[in-house]
């Protein structure tokens, strides 16, 4: 079972996961410069005069530590949804249940990936891959689609033969052609031993 669904919507959520901890990681540090900190905290000054250089301290700071935690949470996060991206092949099940995890944990911050993820990992634990109505182990009896023990194709219903099943085929093929061939030489034969006597018959029709 190829999982294309659940590979794009993984996918999705990875990259959307990888920009978002890009701008954190380009916003602490801007938000450790004094600078933007003195710009910002004069300008809510200037604004609101009842606002205090230590309560823009204080947002500056409680800021800075939801992106730092954001930031780490958010690498974590990438790591599991890369880890279950490449499970899925292997080990669906746990992949699902990695991308159930990483999407709950995500609706703290992104929900976009969290709606993602979730549905992957759901799809993940319900979807089941098709399985041959007939077992390949059942006999000829049970199974009609089994002849000489070959399993039939599923797209096509066409019987899989094993490479000693195909050189017999092609044996066989060729033995039809040869004896094709001996029965047409025979047949022009005869016909050419016909028009001779035909030829001679015409010529002295009393000597036969």
């Amino acid at each position: 079972m190829k999982r294309t669904i659940e590979r794009v919507l993984t996918w999705i959520g990875i990259v959307l996961q990888i920009l978002g901890v890009v701008l954190m990681a380009v916003l602490i540090p801007m938000m450790g410069n004094g600078e933007v900190k003195e710009a910002f905290i004069s300008q809510m000054m200037q604004e609101d005069s009842s606002f205090t250089y230590e309560d823009g301290n204080t947002i500056f700071s409680t800021f800075s530590g939801l992106l730092t935690t954001g930031l780490v949470l958010g690498i974590i996060l990438l790591i599991i949804a890369l880890i279950a991206v490449f499970l899925i092949s292997k080990k669906p099940k746990v992949a699902g249940v990695l991308l159930i995890i990483a999407g709950v944990i995500s609706f703290l911050g992104n929900w976009i990936n969290a709606v993602l993820w979730l549905v992957a990992g759901i799809m993940l634990l319900v979807r089941k891959p098709k399985e041959p109505i007939y077992d390949k182990e059942e006999d000829d009896d049970v199974n009609p689609y089994i002849k000489d023990g070959s399993q039939v194709n599923e797209r096509n219903n066409s019987f899989i033969l094993s490479e000693e099943q195909k050189e017999n085929e092609q044996e066989t093929i060729k033995d039809a052609y040869s004896q094709s061939k001996d029965d047409n030489k025979t047949d022009l034969d005869n016909l050419d031993d016909l028009d001779e006597r035909s030829k001679k018959l015409k010529e002295d029709p009393y000597k036969y």
